[in-house]
């Protein structure tokens, strides 16, 4: 059971937390539309950068939201994944020679929308990790 009752706000348990705070929970939810539904990168490369970070998180309840699939095999999804396999291993502290590599294949553009995607993702994670978010609230 999550730390605090859920709101009545919202369609998923972890929305229903925000909604106790109505105008972050809009912000936060247009934000990660953004993130999630626009850019270069595609939606399901996304959902898998998401699912790996999850598996590695504190959340029960954004690991219940399926496994990574390693379907990819183009050099960009592979590299993105590769990137996020890094950051997860090593705390956030990714060596200049990960940066390099990332550089050399993502364009600026890409690269800004991947680290924005995962930096917004971990938080969601943590978030959901702190408030003890289990599964069973679906």
């Amino acid at each position: 059971m999550a730390i605090i009752n859920l709101s009545h706000r919202g369609d998923t348990s972890f929305d229903k937390l925000l909604g106790h705070l109505p105008s972050v929970q809009e912000k936060w939810n247009a934000l990660e539309d953004i993130l999630k539904n626009e850019g270069q990168l595609s939606v399901d490369l996304k959902e898998e950068i998401r699912k790996i970070l999850a598996q590695n998180s504190g959340c029960l309840y954004c690991k219940s939201k399926g496994k990574p699939n390693k379907k990819f095999t183009d050099e960009k999804s592979l590299v993105c994944i590769g990137f996020v396999d890094v950051y997860v291993s090593q705390n956030g502290r990714v060596p200049q020679s990960t940066i390099q590599v990332l550089t050399k294949t993502l364009t600026d553009i890409e690269i800004v929308e991947l680290l924005a995607f995962i930096s917004f993702t971990h938080c969601q994670q943590e978030f959901g990790a702190m408030m003890n978010l289990q599964p069973s609230n679906n």
